[in-house]
């Protein structure tokens, strides 16, 4: 991946700066968890969310320990437990542990905003969700509506020009949260047995 002192015109907004720098690391995952998963059927919709499930939970716990107050997004494991009991699958385990080491200038900022920003996503796949399940499939966590409020309240912090420590300390997060999702996808493409695979 790029560089943090390559991603962004200087005196770009913090915003501006990581999607620069992990916009590839972005698409790569889109791809990666849609073939992992999927949610054109009601299995397909379960292992999505175990998936999400597995990848976020060591977040999380990572969040709570090291971001600031104000810094930590709601916790959304809940809800995948919650939406995943009601289609009656049970809890997925844990992805690897997630560690950023100690936690330094815009590091906690790095790991909420991927966080907070999959919340649009998260919309989109709600009305396809919606779509294809004829309303009847559970969405605590899709329509999850604290998310997009913690996200509303950090633009403020992110849409504004960054100072250079900062910026390379959240694009370093960002980076490192983008290759944990991407590790539990590839991981959960892997489980799945050669006739279960979802197209690419």
């Amino acid at each position: 991946m790029a560089a943090a002192s390559d991603t962004a015109e200087p005196g770009a907004s913090l915003r501006t700066h990581l999607r620069a720098a992990t916009m590839a690391a972005h698409d790569l995952l889109d791809h990666a968890m849609q073939a992992a998963s999927g949610w054109q059927t009601r299995d397909d919709y379960a292992r999505f969310l175990a998936l999400q499930h597995a990848a976020r939970a060591p977040l999380e716990t990572w969040l709570a320990a090291n971001a600031p107050e104000g810094l930590a997004p709601p916790v959304q494991t809940a809800l995948l437990a919650q939406d995943m009991e009601r289609l009656g699958h049970a809890l997925p385990r844990p992805a690897a542990l997630f560690t950023l080491g100690r936690a330094g200038p815009g590091t906690a900022l790095g790991a909420a905003w991927v966080l907070a920003g999959s919340a649009l996503g998260n919309k989109a796949i709600a009305r396809q969700v919606a779509r294809i399940g004829g309303g009847t499939w559970p969405d605590a966590f899709l329509g999850d509506e604290a998310m997009m409020t913690f996200w509303h309240g950090l633009r403020a912090q992110i849409e504004r020009p960054a100072e250079p420590a900062e910026a390379a300390g959240a694009t370093r997060a960002a980076e490192a949260v983008f290759a944990h999702f991407l590790a539990a996808a590839e991981a959960g493409r892997a489980a799945l047995a050669p006739d279960e695979k979802v197209p690419a």
